[in-house]
């Protein structure tokens, strides 16, 4: 029955998984910053962050190693999450299907929450929809979730490159269409303008509407880009890693023995390949469709470097020195969600009106400090918190509601914390 069904323990997890999830915090916070600071359609439009030499640099830095290498790890971890707890719940003689739809349901409530007071940028909504239709998945053959994986991570991009290429074919994007190009930029101009304004000055009232019509787009585009079938497909992915229980075997071995295939080379490949990719989206003065062609080279080479990450953070557990050094990057991803709805609280308050009102003030370099000062925090309140709790405050939060009953927020007598 369900109520046998017990949260994961400190001692059934996994610590590496809570490194990866720890990492990628930074990763998401680096990217999300330029949506927390500054207007939505700039990521659209290119606007600048600033313009000084230092905010092009980290503009660049942060579109080369961040931009697309961190939700792909986030959705394969919230995948592999998501097995491990259909097969405690299965262990348990409970019924997975049910539970799992009560756990999402509620992640998809506090993601609306997220979305509508906090911040427009929330992922949490998307994450639960997606989470739902991956329990849709459960029961295939691990080849046959890599088979889906595959499919669902491809489509966009070959319907993106086909695009391109009918559009080369057609005579090139700005062929007799600068007119409606410039007026499209300027109504564009003019929102961004709108949104600085709101954003920076404007009453809660104001915020809460324009950050509606925000989310709404953002939902909308999220669809109909196909992000959301290549964030499905990395859900599969982490699927696929669990029916084969391959972190359990990786953990298995000595410490000084785990390591990923190809790891290395996959770093070196993914860090040259996206340098090179970003430099010609930036300043290679291309025509739009080729950048647009780059953007989607870019979609191919980010998941190859975001493996290179993984396989260097498990190179780094290699030495008991540097275990001891990630060991606040597992209290901080233990914390993940805390921490994440912490990073909008803290960004919306620098940035909006009803906090310091910097929106559209703080340049990319600036932003990128602001970033790891905020993560760097954030790692050393999760271990402080981790000495005294079991949880993040809203972890209890979903844990109680999924399970029904208030969970204990102190260890168990016999646990130790973390230190």
């Amino acid at each position: 029955m369900a109520h046998v069904i017990q949260p994961t323990r400190k001692h059934d997890r996994i610590d590496l998984l809570d490194m990866l999830r720890g990492f990628a915090l930074l990763g998401i916070l680096l990217v999300n910053m330029g949506i927390f600071s500054f207007p939505f359609l700039a990521l659209f439009t290119g606007t600048p962050r600033g313009e000084g030499v230092v905010d092009r640099v980290s503009e660049f830095l942060i579109l080369a190693l961040a931009t697309g290498k961190f939700y792909p790890l986030f959705s394969f971890l919230f995948g592999l999450g998501m097995w491990m707890q259909i097969e405690r719940v299965e262990a348990a003689g409970s019924r997975p299907g049910r539970f799992m739809v009560r756990r999402l349901m509620i992640l998809l409530g506090l993601g609306l929450m997220h979305a509508l007071l906090i911040w427009n940028g929330d992922i949490l909504f998307i994450y639960a929809l997606v989470g739902l239709v991956a329990l849709l998945f459960r029961r295939l053959q691990p080849r046959t979730l890599l088979i889906w994986a595959a499919v669902l991570f491809g489509l966009p991009i070959v319907l993106g490159l086909g695009f391109t290429a009918l559009s080369l074919l057609l005579g090139g994007s700005t062929a007799g269409v600068s007119g409606e190009t410039d007026q499209f930029m300027a109504m564009i101009s003019d929102l961004e303008q709108r949104a600085i304004a709101i954003y920076g000055s404007g009453s809660w009232g104001e915020i809460f509407g324009w950050r509606a019509l925000e989310w709404i787009a953002a939902t909308v585009f999220y669809f109909f880009s196909g992000n959301v079938l290549q964030i499905l497909a990395f859900f599969l992915i982490g699927m696929y890693v669990g029916k084969r229980r391959l972190v359990q075997h990786l953990y298995e071995q000595p410490a000084v023995q785990r390591r990923l295939p190809f790891g290395g080379m996959c770093l070196a490949i993914g860090l040259v390949a996206n340098l090179a990719l970003a430099w010609l989206v930036m300043y290679g003065n291309l025509d739009s469709i080729l950048v647009g062609l780059l953007q989607q080279l870019l979609l191919i080479a980010a998941p190859i470097l975001t493996y290179g990450y993984v396989a260097m953070i498990i190179g780094l557990t290699r030495s008991d020195t540097w275990r001891r050094w990630l060991q606040p990057l597992a209290a901080a991803g233990r914390m993940a969600l805390s921490n994440y709805i912490g990073q909008s609280i803290i960004c919306t308050f620098i940035f909006y009106s009803y906090g310091l009102g910097l929106f559209g003030q703080v340049g990319a370099f600036n932003g990128l400090l602001l970033s790891l000062v905020i993560w760097i925090v954030q790692l050393g309140l999760s271990v402080v918190w981790l000495r005294f709790f079991q949880y993040g405050p809203l972890e209890w939060v979903w844990r109680s509601l999924t399970y029904g009953v208030p969970q204990r927020m102190t260890p168990q007598p016999q646990q130790s914390s973390v230190g």
